[in-house]
């Protein structure tokens, strides 16, 4: 068994196989909703969305969504793994670049930046969040938005029990998984444990490789967000109930946060 602490490693040849998992059996919102709360959010903010930059894209699922609607999409991520995967389904025209956040190495000018999938729940304080925000920022152009979402404080204490691992399985057609879920009892930090098990399509019968990575991931307080977000400059800021209407309440799973920076001055206005 092969085992990484670099999250996404060994996942990224399965992942869009266990994203319609989670979709179907833990309710995390389908991506082509995901892009039908974006274009209406973006259709009634003044500013027009053109180019679209994606942080933590992983494999591409959102960004190919985006594209087939007509956007000007790039993606960024961590995991030189997901980024394969994504540059096999995007293509060569679509910009992939490796970085791994607070680092945003790109150009000014996007009119959006969006996160989906609970990225920045990697991020491990308010000072790592800052930062994240303070670099979204300095690649907007004025009047630009971020969205992106976060799995909520309560998802992650109704999942993860400081008392006992919690351990959890699943059998797809070709991968299977078995995850387990530990905290500490401060409840800090919350470690999930994938040990995958993939089938080879290139070996006879039923074989298959064994790996194992850890993932931390870090509760994200909603004062923690309005905090980081206005020390980046962003105003507007909202948070709604997994890419729904609604806005998130204490039993909200999944946060869709909206933020968006003020825009330029017209000409001629003075300060």
């Amino acid at each position: 068994m092969t085992t990484t602490t670099e999250p996404y490693a060994h996942l990224a040849p399965a992942y869009d196989r266990l994203v319609d998992w989670v979709v179907t059996e833990r309710g995390e919102c389908p991506r082509g909703r995901i892009a039908d709360f974006l274009a209406e959010y973006w259709g009634g903010r003044p500013r027009p969305v053109r180019t679209v930059l994606e942080v933590c894209c992983g494999t591409g699922l959102t960004l190919a969504e985006l594209a087939g609607r007509g956007y000007a999409v790039t993606g960024l991520d961590r995991s030189a793994a997901m980024l394969e995967q994504a540059a096999r389904r995007l293509g060569p025209d679509v910009p992939l670049v490796q970085a791994q956040l607070p680092s945003i190495p790109l150009r000014p000018g996007f009119d959006a930046v969006i996160s989906a999938a609970a990225g920045l729940n990697y991020l491990p304080d308010e000072t790592a969040l800052t930062e994240t925000l303070a670099a979204v920022a300095r690649v907007l152009a004025p009047g630009g938005t971020f969205v992106f979402d976060l799995l909520s404080t309560t998802l992650l204490e109704r999942s993860f029990d400081p008392a006992a691992p919690r351990v959890q399985g699943a059998e797809l057609e070709d991968v299977s998984y078995l995850w387990t879920f530990e905290t500490p009892p401060s409840r800090a930090h919350f470690d999930l444990t994938y040990v995958q098990f993939l089938r080879r399509p290139d070996a006879p019968g039923q074989t298959y490789v064994k790996t194992r990575e850890v993932h931390r991931m870090y509760p994200v307080p909603q004062e923690a967000v309005r905090r980081a977000a206005d020390r980046a400059g962003f105003t507007d800021v909202a948070v709604h109930d997994n890419y729904g209407p609604h806005r998130a309440g204490p039993e909200t799973l999944y946060e869709t946060w909206t933020l968006a920076l003020p825009a330029a001055p017209a000409a001629g206005e003075h300060g």
